[in-house]
């Protein structure tokens, strides 16, 4: 019986620590072109912004160093994304739609190379949800 319960509070103890492994990993984002001063938040953010041309940061936090990143994005504005290996990312709206009320940027981490020579496949996420000021047609 004594070795039963040791036994099941190893196994607790493992499963809540493998959970807290899988979990430390995440993309958090934050929009730019606010009247407010904005934080980056784990997988998702939104926020009304006072601008046609707005912007989404990506950024990938580990409890390791990460040597590189790839990543994978969309947005359902056009614009610009600037995701190199590291371990940002960003999307810039080119302010060219506007019929939209809301838009949208998504940006994955796919596969992480750390510092200590390991690697891991992933799908670590965040998405980014503003809306936007219409540019001035004049």
């Amino acid at each position: 019986m004594k070795k039963a319960i040791i036994s099941s509070a190893l196994l607790v103890i493992a499963a809540t620590a493998y959970s807290q492994q899988a979990e430390a990993a995440h993309v958090e984002c934050l929009i730019g072109g606010t009247s407010t001063q904005q934080f980056f938040e784990p997988d998702f953010c939104s926020a009304m912004t006072n601008t046609d041309r707005p912007s989404v940061a990506f950024r990938f936090v580990a409890d390791k160093d990460v040597a590189d990143v790839v990543w994978s994005y969309s947005a359902s504005a056009s614009g610009s994304w600037e995701c190199r290996s590291g371990s940002y990312c960003s999307f810039r709206d080119d302010g060219r739609q506007n019929h939209d009320v809301f838009y949208d940027a998504s940006a994955c981490v796919t596969r992480v190379l750390y510092k200590d020579g390991t690697w891991e496949n992933t799908k670590h996420c965040a998405t980014g949800h503003y809306s936007k000021q219409p540019s001035n047609p004049f």
